[in-house]
């Protein structure tokens, strides 16, 4: 686990948004008042796949309208990202920042994995622990779950998911579920509501990807 972590690591990054929002004083009936800005803040998990700053990452993490982004590395370095693109399919994003020489992952084949192996889930743990890692097993293959964000919102169906019994919690999504041999077998997606269940999360496997990120 202690080696498969060194390795991922530096390739693995914070993701951030900001985005303003108008907050309306329903108190208030006179002009030139409506209301006042306040800044929303979230965040999530990405993972390097190009060494000049190809940032992969969840859609629900990248589709939010009218937000700035921002990427951290695991050295602190903070880059202005943009949303390059969303896939229409599966829950998967891509995030470019103006860098040189980065690390990078590695990928596995996730078709290869059996029940029961050792997995590692990193990431962004509640928007405020970078790099936090995880571990656990793979409890499941081939899963279909309806997910949404916290709130509610943007519920959808995913299918051919993993599941692991290894943390995710908000702010790991988009992070890199990895093998003990460091390589990236899946993207951290979901997970059940807290209060509902235990060690039930999941991710896409990384083979439903490949054609997304070579293309």
């Amino acid at each position: 686990v202690i080696s498969s972590v060194k390795k991922v690591s530096p390739a693995v990054v914070s993701v951030s948004f900001t985005k303003d929002v108008q907050v309306i004083n329903p108190f208030y009936f006179g002009p030139g008042q409506e209301g006042s800005v306040q800044q929303e803040q979230g965040g999530g998990t990405g993972f390097i796949i190009t060494s000049d700053g190809l940032v992969a990452t969840n859609k629900h993490v990248a589709n939010i309208s009218g937000a700035n982004y921002s990427v951290i590395t695991q050295d602190g370095k903070k880059y202005d990202a943009k949303v390059l693109a969303l896939d229409p399919i599966n829950d998967f994003a891509i995030l470019k920042i103006e860098a040189k020489n980065l690390p990078t992952v590695d990928f596995g084949n996730s078709d290869d994995l059996e029940i029961g192996q050792r997995v590692i889930a990193i990431g962004n743990a509640l928007g405020a622990f970078q790099n936090s890692v995880t571990t656990g097993v793979l409890s499941g293959k081939g899963r279909t779950i309806e997910a949404a964000t916290s709130s509610g919102s943007g519920a959808e169906t995913l299918q051919g998911l993993l599941q692991t019994d290894a943390a995710i919690n908000e702010g790991n999504s988009g992070g890199p579920l990895v093998n003990l041999k460091g390589q990236v077998i899946g993207v951290n997606t979901a997970t059940a509501s807290k209060g509902q269940a235990e060690g039930l999360g999941f991710a896409i496997p990384i083979n439903s990807l490949r054609s997304a990120i070579e293309s």
